[in-house]
């Protein structure tokens, strides 16, 4: 995380940091990304940069804790709008997140992540499903508006257990889109399968006899 000198820097000081960060990031990955070329791009000297951030990897963790908030809120908003029904909520989260993904002005910066992701990456872009939004007129956590009727789960433990596991398949199937360089509906597309696959299963049910 960064220093407390880092947040007492003016905005501007910070933007400036920040976009020259991203700048490295969206033409590198993580670990041929320069913290020369970081500063350079920023306009500060490297003796400042450690004033703020530990190392490359501090900084980098924290640009995509910034973007959490916002899946975070993408998802509460879309379970929500489907009443809680837990199929037609991922659905639409995952389409929407699909689309801020691959048609963000930041698409650089994603694309390198999705395609060098590893385990702590994975770990880091994680929404905080238990946590509570820091708007007092949205104080809902997500796993409280799903709705648990007719999932079969015995805790709310194993409900978060359910939502990482299709967080990280669509992960998955974000960096699959990348590396296939598959259009923002393909990439939809081929999660929705999946999703369909997990929730209902790929087994076609047997006729019965008499059935027409």
């Amino acid at each position: 995380m960064p220093t407390q000198t880092f947040f007492n820097l003016s905005e501007e000081k910070r933007e400036r940091l920040i976009a020259g960060a991203m700048k490295e990031f969206s033409a590198k990955p993580l670990n041929e990304a320069s913290i020369s070329n970081i500063v350079k791009n920023s306009e500060i000297s490297r003796g400042s940069f450690y004033q703020y951030f530990e190392d490359k990897k501090d900084l980098y963790f924290f640009l995509i804790g910034k973007f959490r908030c916002n899946y975070h809120n993408l998802m509460l908003k879309s379970f929500q709008e489907k009443k809680g029904d837990f199929y037609e909520g991922f659905k639409l989260f995952s389409e929407k997140y699909v689309m801020y993904i691959m048609e963000s002005k930041k698409f650089g910066f994603f694309e390198n992540m999705y395609l060098h992701m590893n385990y702590q990456i994975n770990r880091e872009v994680r929404v905080d499903f238990k946590g509570k939004q820091t708007r007092p007129t949205k104080d809902e956590r997500l796993i409280d508006v799903i709705n648990r009727d007719n999932l079969k789960i015995d805790s709310e433990n194993e409900l978060l257990d359910i939502l990482k596991y299709f967080l990280s398949m669509l992960n998955d199937t974000i960096m699959e889109g990348f590396w296939k360089e598959l259009s923002v509906k393909e990439t939809q597309n081929l999660f929705i399968k999946r999703l369909e696959w997990i929730t209902y299963g790929i087994a076609i049910p047997e006729k019965k006899e008499g059935n027409v």
